[in-house]
């Protein structure tokens, strides 16, 4: 019988608070695989460990990984670690944003904005987003977006990042 082998390393890193409550990167490297290194910002992140992947960091990986990205890096519009997101609940977001601004120093290919739109109206969140909005604007030329070239998902205009194409 003959058989193929496959091997691939994958590092992946967290930072977080000294407490664990706030995870500010996740990235995921395919070691010895050159192609382009993608920022995507999401809402929050569900978990401080980083063996464990939910199904928006599965599907984001499955899918960059398949469309030539051998570097994602994960930031989160909130750094607090919890599984349902409640912004009003959310404590001192600064040091987040702080955190993003220093992260966008290195040399992404592209940016994308992965965080949809399930707390439209919310005003924690909009206050929020306005200010990533301010940090990323000397990055907009680096900006993506989610596109439905095919009209499989004709509503609602913001697609998941579930199911991304940039």
């Amino acid at each position: 019988m003959e058989t193929v082998r496959q091997e691939i390393a994958l590092e992946k890193t967290g930072i977080f608070s000294k407490t664990m409550d706030k995870r500010f990167e996740y990235t995921m490297e395919r070691k010895g695989v050159e192609g382009k290194k993608i920022l995507v910002i999401c809402t929050n992140p569900a978990s401080n460990n980083i063996l464990l992947v939910d199904t928006t960091t599965n599907y984001l990986m499955n899918n960059l990984f398949a469309l030539g990205y051998s570097t994602i890096t994960l930031c989160n519009l909130f750094a607090d670690i919890t599984e349902k997101l409640k912004p009003a609940n959310a404590g001192d977001n600064a040091e987040n944003m702080e955190f993003i601004s220093e992260v966008l120093k290195r040399d992404f290919d592209e940016i994308l904005l992965g965080f949809g739109n399930g707390f439209v109206g919310n005003k924690k969140v909009k206050e929020e987003k306005d200010i990533l909005y301010k940090i990323l604007n000397p990055y907009a030329k680096k900006l993506v977006e989610l596109v439905d070239a095919d009209e499989n998902y004709k509503e609602p205009k913001t697609i998941h990042p579930l199911f991304p194409s940039v």
